[in-house]
């Protein structure tokens, strides 16, 4: 499969899931918001990997096991499991290993972006074949998406993780490299109570499911 997206995610729990919402939603409702997103962008990712042949989805996952993700996703997706350190950490482990496993155009992306479809991945694989890398800017100072057509951990080292600096560092770890970098269009990532407004169509057609106890 030359095509590799792997979504990072965490496993929806009360109490350690999206801390940063819990003072506007509840423990519960932080946790509900978690399990909506990822679900979101699972489906999402089936419709990605439906549309072309030699892809493939892999949902890279944290705070619990396989097993208990196949359980909630469900077992016609990929799943890896990745534990401990920085997102930075787990992200470039993840690509290394998705290049290992035969990928020729690795895209990681997060499950905070509701605007993010399957036609943007598309064009972030496409943009791949002239670049050396993708990114796909939010309006918070991070990035939605980041693709390779090679392993790079520098692009994840050393990256204030949770800051408005995230996309900056990263674009100028990228120059250093001297990467040709492909960019994609700006789109609002929900880090933070502010930005569910963000959210306000998917939530209304989508009302916030049972978290994971």
């Amino acid at each position: 499969m030359p095509d590799h997206l792997i979504l990072m995610t965490r496993y929806p729990r009360v109490g350690q899931s999206k801390a940063r919402f819990i003072p506007a939603l509840g423990a519960d409702g932080a946790a509900r918001l978690q399990r909506k997103l990822t679900e979101r962008a699972v489906a999402t990712a089936r419709a990605w990997r439906s549309a072309g042949p030699a892809r493939r989805a892999c949902v890279a996952c944290e705070g619990a096991t396989i097993g208990e993700y196949r359980d909630w996703l469900g077992d016609d997706l990929d799943y890896e499991a990745h534990s401990g350190g920085s997102l930075g950490a787990r992200m470039a482990v993840a690509s290394v290993r998705a290049f290992s496993q035969g990928a020729d155009r690795v895209v990681l992306a997060g499950v905070d972006c509701p605007e993010l479809d399957a036609i943007q991945l598309a064009r972030a694989f496409f943009a791949l074949d002239h670049a050396d890398c993708v990114i796909g800017p939010s309006r918070n100072g991070a990035y939605y998406l980041i693709g390779l057509v090679a392993p790079a951990p520098a692009l994840f080292a050393g990256i204030p993780w949770g800051t408005g600096a995230v996309l900056s560092r990263t674009l100028a770890a990228m120059r250093q490299d001297k990467l040709r970098v492909g960019v994609m269009p700006e789109l609002p990532v929900l880090g933070g109570p502010g930005d569910l407004i963000h959210a306000a169509s998917l939530l209304e057609e989508h009302p916030l499911a049972d978290p994971v106890r």
